[in-house]
C-alpha cells in the first residue's frame, strides 16, 4: 500500500511539474486590456473595421476612473476581410496581445447590421478568452465614432457606456443583452434579436442635465453645467432584428415593451395622463407575466397579462389629503402601460417578428400545430391577436414620501 501511495505522489509532482514547465507565463503588462470593441463594415473597402479601446496602464486613474493628466484608454484601429483579420491587425497596431476577458462592451455599426448578426457575434462566442458578460449594443451611426468621444471626470468612457446599459436594465427601460443571450435569440424559427441603441447628443440641445445646487429663487434648475457643443452618448431605444438583420429601431416604450416581455421587471416608473395638468408618477414593484396561447381553425391568439402593485411616486398635481387617490390613478395607469405595451408590441409582430418570446409560448401551449406549422412562425406570429391586460393594485402610501 505504501508503495502505491509513493509512486502516486511521484506521478503527481512529474505531471504537475511538466504542465507548470509548459504553461507560458505572459505578464499583464505585454497585454492590451480591452476595455471596449467597436466594429463597423466599410462596404467601399468591402473590409471589416475595428477599433478597440484598451487600459493605458500608466495612467494613474484606474480603469474605472479618469486621470486627468492623461488617456487612461488608448484606441488601436485594424482593418481585415474577417473581423478575425481586422482583430489581428488592431492588435498588431498596440504591439501587445490583446486581453478580450475584461472586455465590457461590444458596439456594432450601423452597416454592419445590414449582415448577419450572428456571423459576427461568432467572434466572440467562439473565443474563450471573451468575456461572457460583455453587453452588446448597436451604434446609431458607426461604432468607432462612440469609441471616440472622451469625457473630461468621472467614469471612463468603456465604464460609462456599460453602466447606461446596466442602470436602463435595472429601471426595466431597457434589455440588458450578452453575446450568448443575443445568439440564443438569434437560434429562433424569425432569428429575431434586440440590442440596445448608443447615439451622440449634443449638450444644451439633445440633452439637459440639471445643476446640483441651484440658486436663490429657483435660479439655476434645469439648466447646462457643461459647455456649449459638448458631445456626449446617450441610450436611446433599440434596434430590432429579423431573419439575423436589422428591422427597425424602436423609441424608448418599444425598448421597455421589449423588456417586459421577456423579463422580470423590478421596478418600473412611469407618468399617468389624468387630465387638468395631473400627472402623477406611479412606481411598480413585483410585477409578474403570463403569456398564453390558444388556436382555433389556424388562427392564434395570445394573452398576455401583467399584474403589479405600485405606489403613487408624485402627487402631480393631486392633492395631498385626497383619499381617493390610488382609486384614481388606478384606472389610468393600467390603460397608459397597457398602450405602451400594445403599441409597441402589435406592430413589431405584425412583421414577423418575434422579440418577445412569442414561438416559445406557442410550443408549449399549442404543441402539436407548432409542430405542424413550424416552418411558418413567423407568418403565424405576423397574422396572430395580441390582447394585453393590465391589473395594478394601487396603494397610496407613496404619496405622502413625494
Amino acid at each position: 500500500m505504501r508503495m502505491i501511495r509513493a509512486v502516486a505522489i511521484m506521478l503527481t509532482l512529474t505531471v504537475t511539474i511538466t504542465l507548470v514547465g509548459c504553461v507560458s507565463y505572459v505578464d499583464l503588462s505585454d497585454r492590451a486590456i480591452v476595455q471596449a470593441i467597436g466594429i463597423d463594415y466599410l462596404p467601399d473597402k468591402k473590409v471589416y473595421r475595428i477599433s478597440v479601446q484598451y487600459f493605458n496602464q500608466s495612467s494613474e486613474g484606474g480603469q474605472n476612473q479618469i486621470d486627468k493628466t492623461q488617456d487612461n484608454v488608448l484606441k488601436s484601429v485594424g482593418e481585415g476581410e474577417s473581423i478575425f483579420a481586422a482583430a489581428k491587425n488592431a492588435s498588431m497596431l498596440t504591439g501587445k496581445d490583446l486581453l478580450l476577458s475584461e472586455n465590457r462592451l461590444i458596439i456594432i455599426g450601423k452597416e454592419l447590421r445590414k449582415y448577419k448578426l450572428g456571423d459576427t457575434l461568432e467572434f466572440f462566442v467562439g473565443n474563450y478568452h471573451s468575456h461572457p458578460q460583455a453587453y452588446v449594443a448597436a451604434a446609431e451611426d458607426t461604432a468607432e465614432e462612440l469609441l471616440d468621444i472622451r469625457f473630461k471626470e468621472g467614469s471612463t468612457s468603456s465604464q460609462r457606456l456599460a453602466n447606461l446599459i446596466h442602470n436602463a436594465s435595472v429601471e426595466s427601460r431597457n434589455k440588458s443583452t450578452y453575446p450568448y443571450q443575443v445568439m440564443t435569440m438569434l437560434c429562433t424559427s424569425t432569428e429575431s434579436a434586440f440590442l440596445p441603441l448608443l447615439r451622440t447628443a449634443t449638450l444644451k440641445t439633445d440633452v439637459t442635465i440639471p445643476k446640483e445646487t441651484g440658486g436663490g429663487k429657483g435660479n439655476g434648475g434645469g439648466e447646462e453645467q457643461s459647455e456649449d457643443g459638448e458631445k456626449t452618448i446617450i441610450l436611446d431605444g433599440g434596434v430590432v432584428f429579423k431573419g439575423g438583420k436589422e428591422l427597425c429601431r424602436v423609441d424608448d416604450d418599444g425598448a421597455m415593451a421589449i423588456f417586459f416581455m421577456n423579463d422580470t421587471p423590478s421596478e418600473y416608473s412611469f407618468t399617468v395622463p389624468l387630465g387638468q395638468n395631473a400627472k402623477p408618477s406611479v412606481t411598480l414593484i413585483g410585477v409578474t407575466r403570463s403569456i398564453k396561447a390558444t388556436e382555433y381553425n389556424g388562427k392564434v391568439k395570445f394573452d398576455v397579462s401583467f399584474s403589479a402593485s405600485g405606489k403613487i411616486g408624485s402627487k402631480g398635481g393631486i392633492k395631498e389629503d385626497d383619499k381617493k387617490a390610488a382609486e384614481k390613478v388606478a384606472g389610468p395607469a393600467e390603460r397608459e402601460l397597457k398602450r405602451k405595451i400594445e403599441s409597441s408590441v402589435i406592430p413589431i409582430a405584425e412583421k414577423g417578428c418575434d422579440v418577445f418570446g412569442l414561438e416559445n409560448t406557442l410550443r408549449r401551449c399549442c404543441n402539436r400545430f407548432y409542430r405542424e406549422n413550424k416552418d411558418r412562425v413567423g407568418e403565424i406570429i405576423a397574422e396572430s391577436e395580441i390582447e394585453v391586460n393590465v391589473n395594478i393594485d394601487i396603494f397610496s402610501q407613496g404619496i405622502g414620501g413625494a
